[in-house]
């Protein structure tokens, strides 16, 4: 028991500082002050640092997307042979996403720390990232172009990626709704928080699809021998 105790203070406190000032500023130094452990402590729990980072990202991760497979798996069991709506594709991907942030013990702590992960430039943390997201990655890709027919794979990767800028966008920042426009933004009630985004991003997603500058168009044409 005390083994898992000491090992949960060592990843609560390491997620707090890496939240606060990013995951280079943080040394295990400053991780095992916090946290009132030794350094053989956590070389005994992670191994590293690195190994440190990526637990850290894990435990809040994981649950998340494992809960994002889930529920699509059960949309796709429940429209049988008809195609998934959009909107019931998104909203796999969202949910388990913002009922995190609503948590109130979690919540905050967990916004910055994925703030952190997009912010920083660090090429294995972004590594391991795309490892974690990978099988969702996957998954869903092939949900929206099953929801989407028609719309080419370039214009569907786009609109992805403009759906990811939103989605983090809306998660790192919602305090910034509040401070510049007033309106509330409670963390809380994240079902209008997920309602809201699914309608941005599912009038993106079917948004016409506008043909290429000439300029652009003449690049494309192969040259003539």
């Amino acid at each position: 028991m005390a083994k898992r105790d000491t090992k949960s203070r060592i990843l609560d406190t390491a997620e707090r500082l890496f939240a606060r000032s990013g995951f280079d500023a943080v040394s295990l130094r400053n991780i095992i002050a916090a946290a009132k452990v030794n350094l053989a402590a956590v070389h005994y729990h992670f191994g590293s640092k690195q190994a440190l980072v990526h637990a850290v990202i894990a435990r809040r991760l994981r649950p998340i997307n494992e809960e994002r497979l889930a529920k699509l798996a059960e949309a796709r069991a429940k429209a049988g042979r008809r195609p998934l709506q959009l909107e019931h594709v998104l909203d796999c991907l969202f949910r388990p996403l913002f009922r995190v942030q609503a948590d109130p013990k979690a919540g905050p702590t967990f916004g910055r720390l994925v703030g952190r992960v997009m912010g920083e430039r660090n090429v294995g943390l972004h590594k391991f990232m795309m490892s974690e997201l990978a099988e969702v990655i996957i998954q869903f890709r092939t949900a929206f172009e099953a929801a989407l027919p028609g719309l080419p794979r370039e214009e569907a990767d786009w609109r992805s990626h403009f759906m990811a800028g939103a989605m983090a966008h809306t998660l790192c920042n919602a305090d910034l709704l509040a401070r510049f426009t007033g309106t509330d933004a409670d963390a809380s009630d994240y079902e209008s928080t997920v309602r809201r985004l699914i309608d941005f991003t599912a009038a993106g997603f079917r948004a016409r699809v506008s043909p290429p500058p000439k300029n652009a168009r003449a690049k494309r044409k192969p040259k003539r021998t």
